[in-house]
């Protein structure tokens, strides 16, 4: 024997309610019902006004900075270009010794590399910053796109814009600083680099961008940050850690008392240890500097870290490797650009600091709040509290309301068969008056 296929329930066309199996009229409001017949839709309220949206100031500033940081990758990949070339410099140069240091922060060599270890050393640094910067491109692609259209990203700004832009404040900071030592009459001291060959700065500089990251954001930060949060997991097992690898890449972390420990920690020790090869007037931007990349080394990863790293320290190299007008115009443009464009982020990223430490955001670090309608239908109104008789509680109003009408209750009865609304009690059913139908 076949199954009989269950009916498809259906619903009154005057008031919605859902029908009985047969029935010809609705057992609320008593309207007959035609076959095939749609129900009423819920009516669809008025959307309140919402003035178009108009540009601000920080909308000219993140157009301006998403167009910079551009730039800032075009002379990146340039430079890592550069550094790839570079291994044909350094090649002859097999008979160079280098050493691997610590900070402490004096700096203290442990390790000694000459000959092919002083090359593969170098294949290395190229091939970590080669990797870095191809990273960084392929997870600023799609947040990239959004911000060129002046659209914040849903998964938040792009690496390439929070590197960039970090960078472009220490750039305004660093010479904001420089400029106050110099109206004192100070002139701070600077390492020769200009009697260096080109091979020694292609090399010196990969070393700087990523080997001092390793010691001063992965030793300084990431290892102390994993002791610390497995300290406290074993004192508080519900205590929340990250992943291992995050300890040692960075990215993901949220900023708090200990991390901010720590960052303030490394980047005094990255600054202390620059007074060896400059002076004591390059501690306080060095130290800046170090903050920028702990705060990238947190937020978004070692390789942002070594990028800005890397960007800062080459950022003049293509004057060494071509030395035509052209060049020097196009960098020196780029470079007095990002300047100016740094001022604002660097209010920016200092509010963040300050924020921080106060516990709370500041401006202008407040995210924009949306535009409030102008005007909007159908206003609520709380009810207004009666005051009670001396000796009871004060007490809300509340007003009850008629419930549905049943078809069971003898009140409100509704025939499905012929739609007769009186009916008569007997054997403990409702009895139609008009047909007989029993409910």
């Amino acid at each position: 024997m076949e199954p009989v296929a269950s009916e498809e329930p259906k619903y009154c066309t005057n008031c919605g309610t859902k029908l009985l199996p047969g029935s010809n009229f609705c057992n609320v409001c008593g309207m007959p019902q035609k076959p095939n017949a749609v129900p009423p839709q819920p009516a669809v309220p008025y959307a309140p006004y919402v003035p178009p949206r108009t540009s601000t100031m920080r909308d000219l500033v993140m157009g301006l900075g998403v167009y910079g940081v551009i730039a800032l990758a075009a002379l990146m990949a340039v430079n890592v270009a550069i550094a790839l070339w570079g291994i044909d410099l350094v090649l002859p140069h097999l008979d160079k010794h280098i050493y691997l240091f610590i900070i402490t922060p004096f700096i203290v060599n442990f390790a000694e590399l000459g000959g092919w270890a002083f090359m593969g050393y170098y294949i290395f640094l190229v091939g970590a910053i080669a990797a870095c910067f191809a990273w960084m491109l392929y997870k600023s692609a799609r947040p990239l796109a959004d911000e060129i259209r002046l659209k914040y990203p849903k998964e938040g700004h792009s690496p390439l814009y929070i590197m960039g832009t970090v960078l472009f404040a220490t750039l305004s900071l660093n010479v904001i600083y420089y400029l106050i030592v110099g109206a004192f009459g100070e002139s701070p001291s600077t390492p020769s680099f200009d009697t260096r060959a080109l091979w020694e700065l292609i090399y010196g500089y990969a070393q700087a961008s990523v080997w001092e990251e390793l010691v001063s954001r992965v030793l300084l930060i990431g290892i102390p940050l994993l002791v610390i949060d497995s300290l406290i997991r074993q004192r508080n097992p519900g205590h929340k850690m990250e992943k291992w690898y995050h300890y040692i890449l960075g990215g993901g972390f949220t900023i708090g008392r200990k991390e901010a420990l720590l960052m303030a920690f490394s980047s005094a020790m990255f600054g202390a240890a620059h007074v060896f090869a400059w002076d004591l007037f390059k501690v306080l931007p060095a130290a800046a500097a170090g903050l920028a990349f702990a705060y990238l080394y947190l937020k978004v990863g070692l390789y942002a870290s070594v990028m800005m790293h890397f960007a800062t320290d080459f950022m003049t190299i293509p004057l060494n490797v071509w030395s035509g007008t052209g060049v020097t115009t196009i960098v020196g443009l780029l470079v007095l650009a990002w300047l100016f464009l740094g001022v604002p982020y660097m209010v920016l990223y200092i509010s963040k600091g300050l924020g921080w430490i106060l516990g709370r955001r500041v401006w202008p670090d407040v995210p924009p709040q949306p535009p409030q309608p102008a005007y909007a239908f159908y206003p609520t109104y709380a009810p207004i509290p009666v005051p009670a008789p001396v000796g009871y509680p004060n007490t809300v109003p509340s007003y009850p309301t008629a419930p549905a009408p049943r078809a069971d209750d003898g009140h409100g009865f509704v025939c499905p068969n012929c739609g007769n609304q009186e009916a008569i009690y007997s054997e403990g059913k409702l009895v139609c008056t008009r047909c007989g139908t029993k409910r």
